[in-house]
Parts: structure tokens; sequence; C-alpha cells
């Protein structure tokens, strides 16, 4: 009987363990938390001794109740609090290395120079970068002209012409002064008499003579604005890197609309048109104040006209200019070279008439007036099937301009009233326009013949034609025509 006893109250151990534990849990601090906490069978209660168990029935044990909290002072929860933060302390740190020191001017020439003359051919050709670069960040110190010099020796000796000729500029430009500047001066009038062609040698041989300025920036601003003016195919390449270097070296120098002018000058002389056409695009867009504008709006009509092909761009670019620059010189041209494209380009002939008309009216009894009233009566005749328009444009022409060309103009209009139009009156009207308006003219006795026998062949208004027959001979007695034209009147009449 002990032992069945006994083996019962073993296996209710676990389920007496779990309803002896506590049903709220208060949070320890974190340094109790090994006190705190404690297993299900650290909490179990002790077990009875068999001779306790031993006659007596067995009785529910009451469940432990949790110690009751006094009603009067309630006891807070405690709050939790943040687990302990561990310091951890950086590590000294080690002593900070001396900053390296970098070197100077006069170290980093002598390394160069040394490269530069080394036997080696390659070490002495890899020494140009050495030698560019030095000049580049140490232009004021003392041997920055040797190091120029030195640098368009190697260039020369390596075959490069061009840009040991610009280098040796550059040098005399930047240290005219200095016993180097007149060696480089004597070194580049050698090379160009050697190198240069013909046509290009003097105008090279006159860059020696530097000019009065004696800001530097001035000196090399004017050397390869000449330059790109005078000889844009002489030194292109050299030249066009020596103006992209003064940009940076010189921003905001008051020349920079001028110089990226000469740049896309270089270009366009050289056969680059899109490089041409984005030196001007950047002129615009980079300087808005710039005179130049109208003749960079001009240029890309041109590069977009011929080199690149593209009429209806040129077309913008032109009509660009006309509108935001109406008082540039350069307007007139625009209009043409509108005109021009429109009609040859494009067959838009009605749009070459506008562009012409234009012209004859900002223009008027100018060159260029006369240019586009002969192109419109062309235009109206050959490619607008409107001759009798033409002949009313050939007439504003004479009534404008006078002289030969309204001499001429006039007998044109009699010419395409007879063949296109076959109003023989208004031949005859124009033909005796000639001789009251002309009466100087060498025409004008032919003309006033010619008109009568208009009326009389092709009229047959005898009457008419007598009349004028009998005013060749008064109006120009000592003309040879003033005989015939009396005898033909005589006929006339005797006929009659």
């Amino acid at each position: 009987m002990k032992t069945i006893l006994a083996s019962l109250l073993l296996c209710a151990i676990p389920a007496f363990a779990q309803e002896e534990a506590p049903k709220e849990i208060l949070v320890a601090p974190a340094t109790e938390v090994q006190e705190a906490v404690k297993t299900p069978a650290d909490e179990a209660p002790e077990l009875p001794r068999p001779s306790m168990l031993e006659g007596k029935k067995e009785e529910p044990q009451p469940e432990p109740k949790p110690e009751a909290v006094p009603e009067s002072k309630p006891e807070p929860k405690p709050e939790p609090r943040p687990e302990p933060k561990v310091e951890i302390k950086p590590e000294p740190k080690a002593a900070a290395a001396p900053a390296a020191k970098s070197p100077g001017a006069d170290e980093e020439f002598a390394f160069a120079k040394a490269a530069a003359e080394d036997a080696d051919a390659k070490v002495s050709e890899a020494a140009v970068e050495e030698l560019a670069v030095f000049a580049r960040r140490h232009p004021a110190s003392e041997q920055a002209p040797e190091a120029m010099l030195l640098l368009a020796g190697l260039r020369q000796k390596n075959g490069d012409w061009q840009v040991a000729t610009a280098a040796l500029l550059r040098l005399l430009y930047e240290y005219p002064e200095t016993k180097i500047g007149l060696r480089a001066k004597s070194d580049f009038l050698t090379l160009v008499d050697k190198k240069a062609s013909r046509r290009h040698r003097p105008i090279l041989s006159e860059l020696v003579k530097l000019p009065g300025t004696a800001d530097k920036a001035d000196r090399l601003s004017a050397l390869w604005l000449k330059l790109a003016e005078r000889a844009p195919d002489a030194l292109y390449e050299p030249v066009a890197a020596e103006i992209r270097d003064f940009t940076v070296r010189f921003p905001g120098h008051k020349d920079g609309d001028k110089l990226q002018a000469a740049l896309a000058q270089l270009h366009a002389a050289n056969d680059k048109p899109a490089a041409a056409l984005l030196s001007w695009r950047k002129l615009l867009a980079l300087y808005p104040e710039s005179p130049s504008r109208p003749r960079a709006r001009m240029a890309v009509g041109d590069l977009y006209a011929d080199a690149l092909r593209e009429p209806t761009k040129a077309i913008d670019a032109y009509q660009e200019l006309v509108e935001k620059h109406p008082d540039a010189p350069e307007v007139q041209a625009a209009l043409e070279n509108s005109a021009r494209l429109f009609d040859e380009k494009l067959r838009q002939y009605a749009l070459a008439v506008e562009m012409h008309e234009r012209i004859v009216k900002l223009f008027p009894k100018t060159p260029a007036s006369l240019r586009s009233l002969k192109a419109i009566a062309k235009l109206q005749r050959d490619r607008l099937n409107a001759a009798d328009d033409a002949v009313k444009t050939l007439m504003r022409l004479s009534s404008m301009h006078g002289g030969q060309d309204g001499v001429d103009a006039l007998l044109q209009a009699a010419e395409y009233a007879r063949r296109d139009l076959k109003d023989f009156t208004r031949q005859a009207e124009m033909l005796r326009k000639v001789s009251d308006d002309y009466a100087g003219a060498k025409e004008a006795p032919q003309s006033l013949y010619d008109a009568a026998y208009v009326y009389e062949g092709s009229l047959k208004d005898n009457a008419k034609a007598i009349e004028l027959y009998k005013e060749v001979g008064s109006k120009f007695p000592s003309h040879k025509l003033a005989k015939k034209g009396a005898d033909r009147a005589a006929k006339l009449e005797g006929s009659n």
C-alpha cells in the first residue's frame, strides 16, 4: 500500500509543480536575473515523507495563493530597466604620421629636365608630358620658360614641328623679357623658315613683333586671334589647343567670345564643320551680350546650308538672325541666302519671292534690291507661270533704280509681253517708255522705232505707227533711224 501511494505521489509532482507556479511574474533588475528566475523544479514544494501518508486519505492540497499586496498601499509595478550598456573604450590612436611634403618647383623641374635630357630616346620622349605638366602647374616659376623651351625642343625632335612652333610662340609672348624668350624667338624663326609653306612664312614671321600691352593674357589673346584670322590653316591643331587652354587659365577674360569665334574659324577653315558649328553655338550659349552673336548665327546658317547640307536648319538660323538682330549688317545676306535655299534646294518658289520682297522693302535702291527684283521677275516668269507679274516687277525695277538697269528692265518687260502674254499693245508701250524715260540711252531711238513697227505690223494701227515713225525723226534727228522712220511714215501715208 505504501508503495502504491508513493508511486502516485511521484507521478503527480510535475502537475503539482505547475499549479504552484506563480501567476504573475515580476520583472527583476538585470543584476538579479540569476536569483529571480527559477525553473519549475526549483519551485516545487517539498514532498511529504511516506510516514506522513500512511493510514490517511489523500486530501486535495489547497492551491497556494500569491502573497497578497496590502490594498491600502498598492505597490506599483517596477518599470523594466534597460540593460546596462557596456562601455567600450576606444583603443588609443596611434600617433599620426607627419603629412607628406609636396615637392616644390625646384625638385619637380630638376626631375623633368633630367628626363628630357636622358640619353634613352624613349625616356626623353616620355618626358614631354612631365614638362607639359610642370609648365601648366608652375607658370609663374623661374623655371617655366626653360621648361617650355625644352618642351618645344622635344616636340620638334619628335616631328611635331607645328606643335613646337606654337609652343615657341606662346613662350615668346608669355616671357618676352627673358633671355629664354629671345632664344625662343630665334628658334621660332628658324623653324618657320625650314618647315612653313611659302604662303605662311611671311605671316608667321611677323608674329615675333609683340603687341604693346604689358598684360600677359592680353598678349596671348592677341596672338591666337591674329593667327586664327590670318593663317587659320597654318597651325590648326596646336592653336586650337592653346585657345582651349587659354580659356581655362584665364576664365572671364574680356576676349572670351572673340577667342570662341576664332576657334570656330579654325575648325571651319580646316574642314571641320561639325566642330565649327558647336563652337559657334557655344558662343551663343555662353556669351549673351557678345556683339559677335549676329555673326555666329550667320555662320551657323552658312554651315547648315553648305557643308552640312541641311537647308531647313540653315533657313531657321537665318530667320532667327533677322528676327533677333534686325539692324545687324548680316540681315541682308541672311535673307538672300534664305531666298536661294527656297529656290534651289527646297523648290519653294513663292517663299523665295517672299524673301526677295523683304530685301526690296528693307534695302530699297541698293544693289541688293536690284538683284532681288531681277530674281523675283525671273521666278515669276520661269517658275510660277506669272509673266504678267514679272512685267510689273520689271517696271518697278525701272522706276526704283533707273539708269541702264531701268532700260534693260523695260526692254525685258516688252519681250515678256510679246512672247508670253501675246500682248502687243503692252509691248509697244514698254518700248515707247524706254524712249520717254531714258531719251539719252543708246537704245532709245531703236526702241521708239520698234514700237512704231509693232503698231504697224502686229496691231495694224497705221495712224499710231505713222505718229511714232515721225517721232523718231523729230526726237532723234541725228540718228540713222530718223530718215528711215520718216521714209516709213511717208510710205504708210501714201498707202492710205
